[in-house]
């Protein structure tokens, strides 16, 4: 399991983060949400252990997190950012390769390519192997570096709890793409167990796919729980500052979210307003 408690993260002598927290176990899918600047990727990085809380804790499997060797973290678990810049063209089968460093001179150079390719297959870029990954298209991009991280977690047999951490692995992508990727990402937990953390904005895709949500508002945790608990029209209200109704068509799995203008457009004042 990972356990985040009471994390602080100050930047510029303001909080960022503060007293938030979030705990995700193995074949569970964790969804963070919440408005801009809400502190939402900053949680994930302090979660990543590529930022340190100034306050709180951060563990793995019972241990702490700073303990860890890096060798034996990589293997556990997997970190997507929201934006990958790569300084360099390669192939994308190249890239995804990449994810199996940690197991370096453990396995054979065809076994990489075999798991290599058999990610690739699971973010539907099959064919793309020869692609120069700087020719693709921002979403095409995003699924590779996806595939890249599910390398690096890769098992024939799972023995140890791993995890992913995403930071809006559903940037670009399209409405089709999105749908697969959140239905990949559930097979991952429920089939593979693997436990995963992502930041999503699309609530009803949090509300379709996700196991627990956590919701932040200003940088403080506003609720943890299931979908049904926190994506309520007051929560919503509070956390997004939009009216919102929570509707369950018949014959549908999952309540559906509607949203409503504000009374106030945020975007819109004397000198901005479009004649």
């Amino acid at each position: 399991m990972i356990e985040a408690n009471h994390i602080g993260v100050r930047k510029s002598g303001r909080w960022i983060l503060r007293k938030a927290g979030v705990k995700v176990r193995a074949g569970e899918l964790v969804a963070i949400i919440g408005a801009n600047g809400a502190g939402k990727s900053t949680l994930l990085k302090a979660v990543a252990g590529e930022i340190a809380p100034e306050e709180g804790s951060v563990s793995l499997n019972g241990q702490a997190l700073a303990h860890w060797p890096a060798a034996g973290l990589a293997k556990l678990r997997g970190v997507l950012s929201q934006s990958v810049q790569l300084p360099f063209s390669m192939p994308v089968l190249d890239l995804v390769e990449m994810g199996r460093y940690p197991y370096q001179g453990q396995e054979a150079s065809g076994r990489i390519r075999q798991i290599a390719r058999r990610c690739l297959r699971q973010v539907g870029l099959s064919g793309y192997e020869a692609r120069d990954i700087c020719t693709l298209s921002g979403g095409e991009q995003q699924r590779a570096q996806l595939a890249r991280v599910l390398a690096q977690v890769y098992r024939e047999q799972p023995s140890e709890e791993r995890f992913l951490l995403l930071d809006e692995p559903t940037a670009s992508q399209d409405i089709a793409q999105k749908q697969q990727l959140l239905s990949l990402l559930r097979k991952l937990a429920n089939l593979a167990g693997i436990g995963i953390l992502t930041i999503l904005h699309d609530l009803n895709l949090a509300m379709q796919y996700a196991d627990r949500i956590v919701l932040l508002r200003g940088g403080h945790l506003l609720k943890s729980g299931p979908p049904e608990t926190v994506l309520t029209p007051e929560l919503i209200a509070q956390g997004f500052g939009v009216k919102a109704r929570v509707v369950h068509p018949p014959g549908e799995a999952h309540p559906h979210i509607l949203t409503c203008p504000t009374a106030v457009d945020l975007f819109q004042n004397e000198e901005t307003a479009i004649p």
